[in-house]
C-alpha cells in the first residue's frame, strides 16, 4: 500500500487524453455556517441570558432576567440547545481564543466577504462544503444566490451538515445519498459525528460519483500522542477508530458501480502522516486486506481503509502544496512528514501566509482511476479573512472570519 501511494501519485501526473475534460473541485469546512435568516435567529438567542442551573449543572435560558450572554457560556459543557437549529454561541473567536459576540451586520458583511472570495479565488466546478446547515446555508455563501449551481445537502441530523453545490451545466444528480452509518447511530447523541454523502453525476455520459466526509476530529496525527487511534481512553480517537469499519464499508460500497469516483472533505486525521509512517496496519499485524478481527484496532485509518482491495478503491491521494509564497511552501512541505511546532504553526496561519487556523492535515482530495491530476491540491491561503476581531471604535461591528479552515482545490481530469 506505501508503495502504491507513491506510484498512484506518479500516475496521477501523466498528461490527460485530449477529449477528457478538465474541472476544478474545492473542498472547505465553513465552520458552523448558517443561512442569513437563521443567524438572524442564533444571534438573538446568543444575546439572550442563560442561567446555570445548580442542580443538574445545565446552562438553560434565563427565566428570572439574571445570568450571563449566551456568548460567554462555554458550549462544552451541557447547554439546553437545539443543536439541529443552530451553532454554538461561541463559534467566532479572536487570535487570543476569546469568544467574539457576533452581530446581523457583521454577518452579513462576512456572507459578502465569502460570495466574493468564491467567485473571485476559488471559482469551481464542485463545491464540496462541511458544516453547513442546508441548502439555503449554501446558497448564501455562494455568488448571485447560487444562481447556475445545483446543491445536495440534507436536512435531518445536527447543523453541522454536508453539501455538494456543482454547476448545472455538468448535469442533474441521479442520486444524492446520506450514509447514516458514519454517524455511529448505536452511540450515544453526544458520541455522535457525522453522516457521508454520496452525490452521482452522469458528466459526458460517465457516472461520476462525488463523495464528502466529515470525519471525527482531535485525532489528527499518529505522530502526536494525542492521535494515538488504539487509545481507548482518548473519547475522540476512540471514536475515530469506531468510524473506520463503516467508512471502509461505505468506501467500498460506492466505489463499485461509478466510473469515476472523487472522495473528498474535512477527514480531521493527516493521511500524509499515515502515509509516511511505518510499521503495521492494526494492532495484530493482520492484513487490512481481510474483514477487521474483533478486538483488533486499527493503527492507521488510510492503510486500513484504502488497501487497493477491492482493485476498485484505490485511490490517488493528491499532493498538497501552499503556492502563496516560499515560507509557505516550505512549511507545508515540512508538514507532510513531521508534527510542526507552535511558532511554525503561528506563522504558517499568518494572514501573510495561509491565514486559517487549521491550515493543514485536515483537509484532503482523493481520486479514483481514470481520473487523473497533472497539479498538487492547493491549500488556498484566505488571508485577513481567516482571522476574527472584536468590536471597536473603528468597526463598531466585529469582523469575522468567513472559515477557520483555508479551502483545499484541484485541478483534475475526468
Amino acid at each position: 500500500m506505501r508503495v502504491f501511494a507513491i506510484a498512484a501519485i506518479l500516475a496521477s501526473l501523466m498528461p490527460a487524453c485530449a477529449l477528457a475534460r478538465d474541472i476544478t473541485v474545492v473542498t472547505w469546512n465553513l465552520g458552523w455556517h448558517v443561512d442569513r435568516a437563521t443567524a438572524a435567529t442564533w444571534i438573538s438567542k446568543c444575546d439572550g441570558l442563560f442561567e446555570k442551573n445548580a442542580t443538574t449543572g445545565v446552562w438553560t435560558p434565563s427565566t428570572s432576567g439574571a445570568g450571563i450572554p449566551g456568548w460567554q457560556v462555554n458550549f462544552r459543557e451541557k447547554v439546553e440547545w437545539d443543536w439541529t437549529r443552530f451553532p454554538v454561541c461561541d463559534v467566532y473567536k479572536d487570535r487570543t481564543f476569546n469568544t467574539v459576540p457576533v452581530t446581523v451586520r457583521a454577518y452579513d458583511k462576512r456572507l459578502q466577504q465569502l460570495n466574493d472570495f468564491l467567485q473571485n479565488t476559488i471559482p469551481a466546478d464542485i463545491y464540496a462544503f462541511e458544516e453547513v446547515s442546508g441548502e439555503q446555508a449554501v446558497r448564501d455563501a455562494l455568488p448571485d444566490g447560487g444562481a447556475g449551481y445545483q446543491v445536495c445537502t440534507f436536512v435531518d441530523f445536527k447543523v453541522q451538515r454536508l453539501a455538494v453545490a456543482w454547476r448545472a451545466e455538468l448535469g442533474d444528480s441521479v442520486a444524492c445519498t446520506v450514509e447514516p452509518a458514519l454517524r455511529l447511530p448505536d452511540n450515544p447523541e453526544e458520541d455522535q459525528p457525522r453522516p457521508g454523502l454520496s452525490v452521482d453525476l452522469t458528466i459526458d455520459g460517465e457516472l461520476v460519483r462525488v463523495l464528502v466526509v466529515h470525519l471525527k476530529s482531535s485525532c489528527v496525527s499518529p505522530l502526536e500522542a494525542s492521535g494515538d487511534l488504539t487509545d481507548d481512553q482518548d473519547r475522540d480517537c476512540r471514536i475515530l477508530q469506531q468510524q473506520i469499519v463503516p467508512f471502509e464499508n461505505w468506501v467500498e460500497d460506492r466505489f463499485g458501480g461509478a466510473d469515476k469516483v472523487i472522495l473528498l472533505g474535512d477527514f480531521n486525521r493527516n493521511f500524509w502522516h499515515e502515509v509516511h509512517e511505518t510499521g503495521p496496519v492494526r494492532t495484530d499485524g493482520s492484513s487490512p486486506h481481510t474483514p477487521l478481527p474483533a478486538g483488533v484496532l486499527a493503527r492507521d485509518l488510510f492503510g486500513e481503509v484504502f488497501d487497493d482491495d477491492p482493485a476498485t478503491t484505490t485511490v490517488t491521494l493528491l499532493p498538497e502544496e501552499c503556492p502563496v509564497n516560499a515560507a509557505a511552501m516550505a512549511l507545508c512541505l515540512k508538514g507532510e512528514t513531521q508534527i510542526l511546532n507552535a511558532a511554525e504553526r503561528k506563522q504558517l496561519g499568518h494572514s501573510e501566509n495561509l491565514g486559517c487556523r487549521n491550515p493543514l492535515g485536515l483537509d484532503h482530495i482523493l481520486i479514483s482511476r481514470g481520473i487523473s491530476s497533472a497539479h498538487a491540491a492547493e491549500h488556498i491561503a484566505v488571508g485577513v479573512f481567516g482571522g476574527t476581531k472584536p468590536a471597536s471604535t473603528a468597526h463598531p461591528d466585529p469582523l469575522l472570519a468567513i472559515s477557520d479552515h483555508c479551502p483545499t482545490l484541484a485541478r483534475i481530469t475526468l
